[in-house]
């Protein structure tokens, strides 16, 4: 019996994704290495910034620069830029508000604590998450199950209670290594990406007639 639903942030909640991307694309400019779409897509969607970050460090031989220093030069640029271009999902808020009494729910993403904070907060949604996980509250970031595991052990359910909202690729792996049922939304990739969820869906009201299956 699902008694949990876990949302990603970044593709689910917020369409910000272009964000994380310029913010990434310029920090990576300031020290001599213009990123491509293609390596921004693969190295660092649905990842954590400290592994997406260290393979492109590994990619292309930067030794002369602090990751971790590059790492929080990113997160200040995307939390500026994000300021005034707040863009989220339709209908999302008000799916959260309405399970909020039907269900646990919990956040679990893989931004930094500082750019998970900005923005539940200027959404004016984070007291609707009994738990919030960011990357910097693991080791292993998705698609490793850690992010995911930690949530359920830190709200006291079982993996088998949970139903995940995932809209990566690395986000999918992650639930479903965990034992949790996972839900691809089509909101950035697309659903031959997300083939290894158990649902995929492009739009609120199908997973609203999910819920009621499950």
């Amino acid at each position: 019996m699902i008694t949990t639903i876990i949302f990603d942030m970044n593709g689910v909640i917020t369409d910000d994704e272009h964000i994380h991307e310029l913010a990434t694309k310029e920090v990576f400019s300031d020290i001599g290495i213009e990123l491509t779409a293609e390596n921004y897509r693969a190295f660092c969607l649905g990842r954590t910034d400290i592994a997406a970050f260290k393979d492109l460090f590994e990619k292309f031989g930067i030794q002369n620069q602090n990751i971790n220093d590059v790492i929080t030069k990113k997160s200040l640029r995307y939390q500026r830029l994000i300021k005034g271009n707040m863009k989220i999902y339709p209908g999302i808020v008000e799916f959260i508000k309405s399970q909020s009494s039907k269900y646990t729910l919990a956040l679990t993403s893989s931004s930094t604590h500082a750019e998970v904070t900005g923005v539940v907060n200027l959404l004016k949604i984070k007291d609707f998450f009994k738990v919030i996980v960011t990357a910097n509250d693991v080791k292993h970031g998705k698609p490793d199950p850690e992010p995911y595991l930690l949530t359920a052990s830190e709200l006291n359910v079982t993996p088998e209670e949970c139903l995940v909202l995932e809209d990566s690729e690395n986000g999918v792996l992650s639930a479903i290594a965990a034992g949790m049922v996972c839900v691809g939304i089509t909101n950035t990739e697309t659903e031959e990406k997300l083939v290894k969820a158990n649902y995929t869906i492009n739009n609120l009201d199908s997973l609203k007639k999910i819920l009621v299956k499950i």
